[in-house]
């Protein structure tokens, strides 16, 4: 496997590139401060933009480790604002695999975007880093998660009962995935394509807290 860092990405619609500080406030409005775009997370909405922003500078400071990989998802028209967030939130060297996770704002819902966007970084991680298997899992509550994934090219693996305790419910855990193989033989871009951008960038990004 390469270690790559977060490399620009590139979409039809899209643009996936590292986080900076000045989209505290663009990540605050779209999702980190709304309870109703959080339900299915790990993490309590923030009660104020500096919060947002801590979160941010502590991810900026992981980009400096080649093998972190976290992008803000931009529209083209609109790059500095950030709508969304995609990133491998666990990584296997051993089976060379990881795991990606992803949240969008709700006020892009509904337009294919987390999709197109899951759809690049699954090809980015499988034929440019060389995973031989990437995961992604969801909580039975919400099979809109379970839908990008599958219409991503992603197939099921298995129903973990009862894994997801918090927020006041329990459910399921779905888990589902891409081989590179599969990859190989069949295409995962019929109606969209990227294009990887290869620029050194001193910006930075980061996990959630």
């Amino acid at each position: 496997m390469k270690a790559l860092g977060t490399q620009p990405i590139e979409t039809e619609r899209l643009i996936l590139r590292r986080f900076v500080e000045t989209d505290a406030q663009a990540m605050f409005d779209n999702w980190a401060s709304r309870s109703e775009n959080l339900t299915y997370v790990t993490w309590d909405p923030h009660l104020n933009v500096e919060q947002t922003r801590n979160s941010i500078g502590n991810w900026v400071k992981s980009y400096d480790n080649p093998n972190y990989y976290k992008w803000a998802i931009c529209l083209k028209e609109n790059p500095a604002q950030v709508i969304g967030d995609i990133s491998l939130v666990s990584v296997d060297e051993t089976n060379s695999s990881c795991e990606i996770g992803y949240i969008l704002g709700m006020d892009y819902w509904g337009r294919g975007l987390m999709t197109e966007a899951l759809e690049a970084v699954l090809s980015f991680c499988l034929d440019e880093i060389g995973f031989e298997q990437v995961d992604a899992c969801y909580v039975s509550l919400n099979p809109a998660s379970g839908r990008v994934m599958e219409k991503a090219g992603m197939t099921f693996g298995k129903t973990i009962p009862n894994a997801v305790e918090r927020k006041g419910y329990r459910a399921d855990k779905n888990l589902l995935s891409n081989q590179k193989n599969k990859m190989e033989k069949v295409s995962l871009f019929p109606s969209y394509f990227y294009r990887l951008i290869l620029i050194k960038s001193k910006a930075s990004l980061c996990w959630y807290l």
